[in-house]
This record gives structure tokens, C-alpha cells and sequence, in this order.
């Protein structure tokens, strides 16, 4: 059996105050804290809120301080010593892009002034929004401000941002790569979010799931983390675990609409019956679900009957309460408050209710815990989170008595080797093109534009989506081609979809593009918004594409950590693949160069007094297997990856000394067992990889600089050019690494197809 995780630290900064206490309380009393929204346009007269109003709660970095609030509250109650490697998980939405967002207007007129080649007004708060505008940086924030070092990841799967963040902690911990996982989930309400909710029918009037009058959901602010450990490890140091955490499952719908979920619920029944199955439960186990519970029709419709599909003829007796109908709907925040709400009614034995239920909907016949909560036998529960554009997300809990602080085994990492790639650069499309990155003088440019049309039929539609999720679909459209995988995949039979898992890496996603597209009607006419403006650049939409254009219904995952994100998502699907979530991955990188994102580029280096790296359009892609499912149904076996690591100092997200000793640490943890042979260098960021004299390199020739600032693809783009040359020359090996701005960096190792024998 794998090692038994426990949570044993919660914190908390909701619409009802600081800490878990004062969340507590007000589940305990059942009622909404909503009010009046302030500081926004009304739509509609949808002006309620879940805005914390503390007046320490100001400035540009508030969610920011909320963040760290709650994770020191989780750390004091965990206690003790930090066990070996401590990682930080973050899931957010929005991170601190507010603070960029409500000066779009001085950061326009900043870069009129840049164009007209007059000197544009930067001041230090506008640099640093531009600084911390990907949303990834809240985790370089979180580990500066909290002094946690180790591995970081940052998440953005839409609302179920923290489920993910959370699920891939307990990944982590029971394969050894991590002691003790901190677990942060937060975002807050800002305009366009607001609007872009509402223009997309999200937002309603008031917040009242399951109710015969319902209309939608209501926003707000919040911040939750969660401690997770061993549980042997807990016991060791004389720890009090508060519950376990018993199990985890992320599917993606299996449905044409990039962002609208069907309502049948089967894709999110699917979810939870592979989270009891990995926590070793059986739905008859279950006595209490916390519902995602968003108060929109159609999301309370889907969870009733996923609830009916997996619970069958005893359905009604599981208890079944909404959170957001009490600390309203918090985004990626929701998961962590809602876990952490889990957790107390396991303790309690007690269910806490669904607020303002007083006339349930007569389609809806479960129980919905209304208006009061109650006492309630609960032996094992699970808590539910779905995210626009597919995911669906289920963590299953036990009480902390019932989870054996006993020794496990870590889950083996078994053989991982490379069956396709894909590329998409300014030196063109395709693997190929990258040869022209060797040399000193390489750089020459595309023939023609890239077009997400050359990869997809035009009728799907899926062209308006983002520039960055098209990069990346087009780059795992020719991975799928290399390893001769068929688009779409099967339902059914050894290439199934349910059965592969998407995870993609990006800096900045469509972010950019969604608040250039925003901003500007926030201040001129905020009701010219349509609902294509928000819901067409959520940064989650090139995993989303990937899995609705090939058919892929198994985990999906988008990780937003800044340069190194596309090596993470490499990373995390070799741990997918261990943990037998998944047969086949496909894992990728990408980022648009679009104005925004250059703009900003060329005023922080002009005010840093560096040469720009202009960011480009660019994606990577690779298909992972398993070594012996590969062999058995025939792929082109590539390359194997031999090891994989990512590791941070905490440092100010616009520096990069401490990287330095980050990438130390990497290449450590990926060479140790290959140190006594050279290695092909491939390294993209600053730096310089033969410093560090971990292991024996020899030049590569490739030229990262050829790729222009290609962002989270460009040591993806790398990966890829590094496993074209290790395929062919018999016995070589190499080591792709990077280093970020927050003292981040991240190393792959890999070896050609005969394991770099020779």
C-alpha cells in the first residue's frame, strides 16, 4: 500500500474574517454572508458579493497577504519541525493580475509612449503589476513571503484550481518527492471577473443552490491552505493529524462545449468513483458530499445526477451541503474552504446546511441539508469541484482516526519514454524546424504564419478559443501524429481516452489577451462585454482543446508556473504515470507573443536597463508512455526519461539569483545515478548549466535564443530538440534544464531509446 496522507493544518480568510475559527462559527450558524458588491459595476442588479471588507484588506497585493495569512494559520496548527522537503502547491485564477488590470489605462498609455519612441511613465507599483500579471507569481510571492523551499507549482484548472493543487500534493507525498506539501488556494473578485461571469449567464442575483428560484452564483474573496504529511511521518514527531485524505480523481468531460459541462454528470460521476477507488471506499461508504454547489441551474442539475450515478438506490441518504451557499463562490479558493469545511464536519459528525434552501427545486430530490445543519454519522466523505472547460475534481476524506499512521511503500516511478513530439516556433512548425537552433547565427524566421486550421476542422469552431491554446493544441496535434495516436481517441479499448491524461504548462495563458480584450470596456461601456471575451482565454483552454479535439476524458491539469512550467508538466505526467492514473500523456508548453505581453517585456527591461527578449508565439508538445505500454502496442520509442526534478529558493519574483542553487539541487536530484557520463547540455534561461559541475556536459550547440522569449515552451521546445538527437546517436544522453525569476528551476533527464547504452 502507498503511504497513508494526513491533513494536519488548516487556515482560512473568508468573507467572515481571519481564520478557521470565525469559518466555523458561520457554518455552524448556517447563514450567508453576502452583501452589497462595492467598487464594481452593477450588471443587471446582480449586486451581491462575498467581498472581504476588512479594512486591512486593501492595496494591490491583498490577495497576496490573504494567501499568506491562511497558510501561516495552517502551518502554526501543523507544528513541529518541517519534515526533509517541504513543496508549495498553489491554486489560483486571478493571482495579483488585479493590480495590472485597474491600471490598464496607465499601462496603455505606457506603451503608446514606448511606440512613439517617447519615454514612457512607469512607475514602481505599475512595474511591479507588470511583474506579477501571470498569475503563476503568486507562488514565487507565497515562498518569498513564507521562506518555503523545495519544489513549487503553481495550478490554474479554472474553479477546481485548488483540488488540483491539492491532488497533486498527495501525489507527491506518496511518491516521496515531497515530506510535508502546503497547499494554497486563492483569488478574489475583481471587475473582470465580475463581468465576464455575468455576461456568461454565471452570475446571479443571489446565491442559493439547489433552490426552485435559483438564478446563478455570487462571487467573492478568499484564501484557504491546507497542510498535508505522511501520516507514519506525523506519528513519528507527535503530530495530531485533523483528517485523511484518502484519495483523489480528475476527469475532463466528454463534451463538444469547450466551457459549458453536460448535464448529464456523468464525466463528474466517473471523478468520484475513481476517487473512492483510490482511497480504497465504495460509494456505500459515503455519508456526506460537499457539492460544488454553485447555485447556477444547470451545475445543480449535474451534481444531483452524478450523486444518482454513483450512489444509485441510497443517493438520498448521503448528506449533501453547498459551502459557496454560506462564503459564496470564491473560485479557486472554493476547493481549500471547502475541503477545510469537510474536514470540520468529520471531526464534528455533523453536517453543516445549504443556506437560504427554504424551497427546494422539485426536479432535485436529494438531500440538501437545508437551512439547519445536524448531526450525521459520517464515516468517510467527498468533496466535489468542477472547472470551466471540463475538469472535474473529487478529493475523498476519512476521519483522522481511521487514517493507520503506518509505514507504506512510495509509489515506484516506473520506465517513461518519449513516443512523439511536437513544436511551433518562430523557426517554424514541427520538430524539424528546430535544427535551425544549432549554430551561432541562427534565426531565421517562419514562411508562413501558424494556423490552428492546418491541425483542426474549422467547424468545430475551437479557432476562437485563445491564441495560446491554440499553439498548444497544435503542437500535441503533431505529437498525437508522431506516436500514431488517432484523432480523436477512442471510447473504448487500449487507447482509450479516459485512459490518457493532458497536463500543459504556460506563463501568462490567454490572460493577456482576455484583459486587453476587457479592460478597455471596463472603462469606457462595460455592458458591450459578450460572454466570448472571458470565456475564450481562460489560461486552462490549451488542455481543454487538446482534450475536447482528441477525445481525451482522463486528467487534466494546467500548471501556470512561469518558464518552468512546461518541464513541470512533463514531471507531473511522469508521476501520473506512476501513480496509474493514465496510460498515455500528453504533456506541453506554450504562450502567445501577443502585444500585451511584448509591451511589457520591453518597458520592464528598458526600466532595468537590459536588452528585451521579445516573447513569440510557441508550443511544445511530447506523448509520455509507459515503457512496457508502449513497446506492447508499438510505438516509436524516442527516448526514455531517465529523471525529473523541479526545486526553488524562496526569492522576490523579479529576481533570479537564488536560481542558481535551485538548479543545483535539480540537477543533483536527475543525475545522480548518470553522473559518471557526459550529458548533452540543453539549457534555456540564464545561467550556465557547466557552472554547476553536478555532472559532465558537453555543448549541444542548440541556441535557445533562436527562439525568441518563447516563454513556459522554451525548455520544452529544447526537451524536444534533445530527444531528436539522443534518438539517433547510440548511447547519448542528455539534461534540459531552466531557471525563473523567483528562484525557480527545473531538470529533466533522458537517454536515447536503447536507455543511453550504447
Amino acid at each position: 500500500m502507498s503511504f497513508p496522507v494526513v491533513i494536519t493544518g488548516m487556515g482560512a480568510v473568508t468573507v467572515f474574517g481571519d481564520g478557521c475559527t470565525a469559518l466555523f462559527e458561520a457554518l455552524r450558524k448556517g447563514e450567508s454572508g453576502l452583501h452589497e458588491l462595492r467598487g464594481i459595476a452593477v450588471a443587471r442588479g446582480k449586486n451581491r458579493s462575498a467581498q472581504i471588507e476588512d479594512p486591512r484588506r486593501t492595496g494591490p497585493w491583498r490577495l497576496s497577504d490573504m494567501a499568506v495569512d491562511a497558510a501561516r494559520e495552517a502551518l502554526a496548527q501543523a507544528g513541529g519541525p518541517a519534515p526533509g522537503v517541504t513543496g508549495l502547491y498553489v491554486g489560483t485564477t486571478g493571482g495579483d493580475n488585479r493590480a495590472l488590470e485597474d491600471r490598464w489605462d496607465d499601462f496603455l498609455a505606457a506603451r503608446r509612449a514606448l511606440a512613439a519612441g517617447a519615454d514612457p511613465q512607469v512607475d514602481d507599483e505599475l512595474a511591479e503589476a507588470m511583474v506579477r500579471f501571470p498569475i503563476g507569481v503568486l507562488a514565487d510571492v507565497l515562498a518569498h513571503r513564507l521562506g518555503v523551499e523545495g519544489p513549487r507549482y503553481a495550478v490554474t484548472n479554472a474553479c477546481a484550481s485548488g483540488t488540483t493543487a491539492t491532488a497533486m500534493a498527495l501525489l507527491a507525498l506518496r511518491q516521496g518527492t515531497v515530506d510535508r506539501a502546503v497547499v494554497v488556494g486563492a483569488d478574489h473578485l475583481k471587475a473582470t471577473s465580475y463581468w465576464g461571469a455575468e455576461r456568461a449567464g454565471f452570475v446571479g442575483h443571489d446565491l442559493r443552490p439547489f433552490h426552485a428560484d435559483r438564478d446563478g452564483s455570487v462571487l467573492g474573496d478568499g484564501a484557504g491552505a491546507l497542510i498535508l504529511e505522511r501520516a507514519a511521518d506525523v506519528a513519528a514527531r507527535g503530530g495530531t493529524p485533523l483528517a485523511g485524505l484518502a484519495g483523489w480523481a480528475i476527469t475532463c468531460d466528454d463534451n463538444p462545449h469547450a466551457i459549458i459541462p453536460p448535464e448529464d454528470g456523468a464525466s463528474n460521476a466517473e471523478a468520484i468513483r475513481l476517487a473512492l477507488a483510490d482511497a480504497g471506499l465504495s460509494p456505500e461508504d459515503i455519508d456526506y458530499f460537499n457539492a460544488h454547489g454553485t447555485g447556477t441551474p444547470l451545475i445543480d442539475r449535474l451534481e444531483t445526477a452524478s450523486a444518482k450515478l454513483v450512489f444509485g438506490d441510497r443517493a438520498g441518504q448521503v448528506a449533501i451541503s453547498s459551502t459557496k451557499s454560506i462564503v459564496g463562490h470564491l473560485a479557486a479558493a472554493s476547493p481549500i474552504i471547502e475541503a477545510i469545511a469537510t474536514v470540520y464536519c468529520l471531526t464534528e459528525q455533523w453536517v453543516h446546511p445549504t443556506a437560504k434552501l427554504d424551497r427546494i427545486d422539485p426536479a432535485l430530490t436529494l438531500d440538501y441539508v437545508p437551512l439547519r445543519g445536524r448531526p450525521q454519522r459520517i464515516r468517510a466523505a467527498v468533496s466535489n469541484s468542477l472547472g470551466g472547460g471540463g475538469t472535474n475534481a473529487v478529493l475523498a476524506f476519512r476521519p483522522q482516526d481511521s487514517a493507520p499512521a503506518v509505514q507504506g511503500a512510495f509509489e515506484p516511478v516506473p520506465d517513461v519514454v518519449v513516443t512523439g513530439t511536437g513544436a511551433v516556433s518562430r523557426l517554424g512548425d514541427g520538430p524539424d524546424a528546430l535544427e535551425a537552433a544549432y549554430g551561432p547565427n541562427a534565426a531565421p524566421e517562419r514562411t508562413r504564419p501558424f494556423s490552428v486550421l492546418d491541425h483542426i476542422d474549422a467547424a468545430a469552431g475551437y479557432q476562437y478559443l485563445s491564441r495560446s491554446a491554440q499553439l498548444g493544441f497544435g503542437a500535441a496535434a503533431q505529437a498525437m501524429a508522431d506516436a500514431g495516436l488517432p484523432v480523436p481517441l477512442p471510447a473504448e479499448g487500449p487507447l482509450a481516452g479516459r485512459r490518457v491524461a493532458v497536463v500543459m504548462g504556460t506563463a501568462v495563458g490567454g490572460l493577456s489577451a482576455m484583459a486587453e480584450t476587457l479592460c478597455p470596456h471596463l472603462s469606457a461601456d462595460p455592458t458591450r462585454i459578450t460572454p466570448s471575451m472571458s470565456l475564450d482565454h481562460g489560461p486552462q483552454l490549451a488542455a481543454t482543446l487538446v482534450c475536447r479535439a482528441a477525445g481525451v476524458t482522463g486528467p487534466m491539469v494546467t500548471l501556470i508556473s512561469g518558464p518552468a512550467a512546461g518541464l513541470q508538466a512533463v514531471e507531473v505526467g511522469r508521476a501520473l504515470l506512476a501513480a496509474g492514473a493514465c496510460d498515455i500523456v500528453i504533456a506541453g508548453g506554450g504562450d502567445a507573443g501577443d502585444a500585451p505581453t511584448r509591451d511589457a517585456a520591453r518597458l520592464l527591461a528598458r526600466r532595468q536597463g537590459r536588452a528585451v527578449e521579445e516573447p513569440t508565439d510557441s508550443a511544445a508538445c511530447v506523448v509520455l508512455e509507459r515503457a512496457d505500454g508502449a513497446r506492447e502496442r508499438g510505438a516509436p520509442v524516442r527516448a526514455v526519461v531517465t529523471g525529473c526534478a523541479s526545486w526553488s529558493e524562496p526569492q522576490a519574483p523579479d529576481r533570479t539569483e537564488a536560481a542558481a542553487g535551485a538548479l543545483t539541487r535539480c540537477l543533483t536530484a536527475v543525475g545522480a545515478d548518470g553522473a559518471d557520463r557526459p550529458h548533452l547540455s540543453y539549457h534555456v534561461g540564464k545561467g550556465n548549466l557547466s557552472d554547476t559541475g553536478e555532472v559532465k556536459l558537453l555543448a549541444s550547440g542548440f541556441q535557445p535564443e533562436a527562439l525568441g522569449g518563447a516563454l513556459a515552451a522554451g525548455p520544452l521546445l529544447a526537451f524536444v530538440a534533445a530527444v531528436a538527437r539522443v534518438a539517433v546517436e547510440p548511447g547519448a544522453a542528455a539534461i534540459v534544464s531552466t531557471v525563473a525569476p523567483g528562484g525557480s528551476a527545473a531538470a529533466l533527464r533522458l537517454a536515447g531509446p536503447d536507455g543511453g547504452r550504447g
